[in-house]
């Protein structure tokens, strides 16, 4: 019996071990729970009396003249292991991660919440995959109703060490990318034009091409051309599953262009990589059983993240998750949600984000039928489908030629805006919106275009200034200090206070600029390199600003931290124990007063330029005044006549934004007259 023990207790931790095994994978594949293995590992029960012993050797040891220090770290070690046991770890790391992009973002708005069921297999579609992680983070800050979303996340990034353990923390989904196992080929290839051949020089087809993988141009004119491999001949010779058309657009080019393949017919030679074609079929079962149990799984349709103002085009396996899941459960309706995620700048610390989460889609019957009947039905079901989608995050995203445009948009809304109150975040972005969606069939137009310089010079002038819109508007509206808006009684009064105050903040602001100059030189160093190295990579980047703000939010993780460490023990060197304790426990709140002594004080420098001007320009306000109402009676023209706005009378939430239009605004004659004068 006892020769038997030992054989016995290995057996049974084989099996705990493949247990744990078969966990594991299902956390990495989303279909499980986090993972706790001291919960798994430790047979014992875990309750207040770990924390009634972790503050027991605490008391103790300070009793028997230990340093506070050593007393607080024992005390801490029963304190984690309680925090093991009791506490969501995924729930920890969400507030964890969350804490960063509350810091990040000075204003972080939502729409739509009533559309996201509390319960039941949702597939959250978002787009534009601007700010790679940082948009996952931002969905699942946004929806705190679905704790049990789980991104699908490229396993590149699941393999790395730390940001691969949040991930699966998070209940992602690893889905390995066919780009990211590209590896260069051997030799060159030549490419013919209108035909199906390829032909290698000092290649290795046999051993490095598969049937179905990609070979992607590397360098020169036709750099990213991809063309799908048929069929493997010998190792130089090969053919394509389709003929080659280079007439075909390669998607916007480096600079936002709409590049197109070189009308010429002459081969191409030139150096390439090797894209394997990867069978997917395991992630798609894996989203059929979150779905099946009524989970949530979210989803960048776009595929990789992107630095555009355009949407890029929508990858189908979004369409074949949705109705896989329905073929294989009966009577499971799934429900895509497309999730816009709306940056203002959102590569900039202390930017903003708006989200905005649309009405759910559900698969009609008629489509399901065509999915499970294969072939071109198939085919035409998830192409109708896909558009549907589309269609919903075109609701919910902003689209724009260029930043101008965007711009343009924006202004064009504060001047459409007649409320005596600022708009709230849903507001903001259903005038933006109606106003992108109706630009494209009216940008060409000769008014399109004058007011589009005329709204320039009203935004620039603003800047220039520094007065808000809303400010002159309620100036414009009640005529409140309409001649003293600039007045130098009040501008000497202003220039005075304000500088008074900058001077306080900029005080209040040196202890944690100088702690924190480190981070920004560092972050700004780095993020800029890994966005220029990115761009280089990729066919679909311009900048590669859409990595910016993951990356300085990635050193903010590791080098706040650190540096906060180093710091505290510099003041424990220099200046004693107690300045330590001190710093470590209270500089924090240091950092918080600098971000928003800094913030005020940018505000309160970027006035005193204007103000300091205002006194030597008289009338300026006046002039600002007359240059609002002159574009206000323009926009409102051009509205009127293209019927820009017909978008919000379509929209019942939205509705009570349409306002009556008119040529002039109410006024006397003679005040008319006065602010023309004053733009001469």
């Amino acid at each position: 019996m006892a020769e038997n023990t030992p054989k016995g207790g290995s057996e049974k931790e084989k099996k705990m071990e493949a247990q744990l095994e078969k966990k594991a994978s299902q956390v990495a594949a989303g279909t499980g729970q986090p993972l706790k293995r001291g919960r798994d590992r430790i047979p014992i029960g875990a309750g207040l009396w770990l924390l009634w012993v972790g503050f027991g050797a605490s008391a103790t040891l300070s009793s028997l003249g230990y340093h506070w220090l050593i007393a607080q770290s024992v005390s801490l070690v029963f304190y984690v292991i309680w925090g093991v046991y009791n506490v969501d770890l995924s729930a920890v790391a969400r507030r964890f991660l969350f804490a960063f992009v509350e810091i990040f973002f000075r204003d972080f708005d939502v729409a739509g919440l009533t559309n996201v069921p509390k319960e039941g297999p949702v597939i959250f579609a978002c787009a534009p995959h601007n700010n790679q992680f940082v948009d996952g983070l931002c969905v699942l800050k946004g929806i705190p109703s679905r704790t049990d979303i789980g991104f699908l996340v490229a396993s590149s990034s699941m393999r790395k060490k730390v940001i691969g353990d949040l991930a699966r923390a998070l209940n992602s989904i690893p889905v390995e990318r066919p780009q990211d196992l590209a590896k260069p080929g051997t030799g060159t290839v030549k490419l013919f034009p209108g035909t199906n051949k390829v032909v290698g020089d000092g290649t290795k087809f046999l051993t490095e091409l598969t049937k179905k993988c990609l070979i992607t141009i590397s360098k020169g004119p036709h750099k990213g051309l991809k063309v799908k491999v048929g069929q493997v001949l010998s190792d130089t010779e090969a053919t394509l599953l389709k003929p080659l058309d280079i007439k075909e657009p390669s998607g916007e080019g480096k600079k936002g262009e709409n590049a197109q393949r070189p009308p010429d017919t002459s081969p191409i030679i030139a150096s390439f990589k090797v894209i394997p074609h990867l069978d997917q079929s395991h992630v798609f079962r894996h989203v059929t059983k979150r779905l099946g149990k009524g989970g949530a799984v979210g989803i960048f349709p776009e595929g990789g993240s992107h630095d555009r103002t355009t949407l890029l085009p929508l990858k189908v396996g979004i369409t074949i998750m949705a109705l896989g899941a329905m073929e294989a459960h009966k009577g499971l309706k799934v429900k895509i949600l497309p999730v816009g995620i709306n940056y203002f700048k959102g590569h900039r610390f202390r930017s903003r984000v708006f989200i905005d989460i649309g009405a759910p889609i559900i698969p009609t019957d008629d489509m399901l039928s065509d999915y499970i009947q294969g072939g071109d039905k198939k085919r035409n079901a998830c192409n109708t489908l896909l558009k549907t989608i589309m269609a919903g995050i075109k609701a919910v995203t902003l689209e724009a030629p260029d930043y101008d445009t965007l711009q343009f948009f924006r202004t064009m809304r504060r001047l459409y805006w007649t409320g005596d109150r600022r708009m709230t975040a849903t507001e903001r972005f259903a005038l933006t919106s109606a106003f992108a969606k109706g630009y494209p069939a009216v940008k060409d137009k000769p008014q399109v275009k004058e007011l589009c310089k005329k709204v320039t010079e009203y935004r620039t002038t603003l800047k220039d200034f520094a007065i808000s819109d809303f400010r002159v508007s309620i100036v414009e509206k009640t005529g409140e200090d309409r001649d003293e808006i600039m007045g130098e009684n009040v501008v000497l009064g202003l220039i005075a206070y304000r500088a008074l105050l900058l001077l306080v903040y900029f005080l209040a602001a040196i202890p944690g600029s100088i702690a924190a100059a480190p981070y920004f030189i560092f972050s700004n160093i780095i993020s800029a390199r890994k966005a220029r190295e990115a761009a280089a990579k990729s066919s679909v980047k311009i900048y590669g600003k859409d990595l910016l703000a993951t990356w300085k939010i990635l050193i903010a993780m590791v080098l706040v931290p650190s540096l906060h460490s180093i710091y505290t023990l510099l003041f424990w060197l220099f200046k004693g124990e107690v300045a330590a304790i001190v710093y470590f426990f209270f500089m924090p709140f240091v950092s918080l007063l600098t971000v928003l002594s800094y913030e005020m004080g940018m505000k309160l420098w970027n006035s005193l330029r204007p103000l300091i001007i205002s006194l030597f320009r008289k009338n300026t306000g006046l002039k600002i005044v007359a240059l609002r109402r002159q574009t206000r009676e323009m926009v409102m023209k051009v509205i009127k006549e293209f019927n820009w706005d017909a978008a919000l009378m379509n929209d019942k939430e939205m509705k009570h934004l349409f306002v009556k239009r008119f040529s002039t605004l109410d006024m006397d004659e003679d005040e008319d007259d006065e602010l023309e004068t004053c733009m001469g």
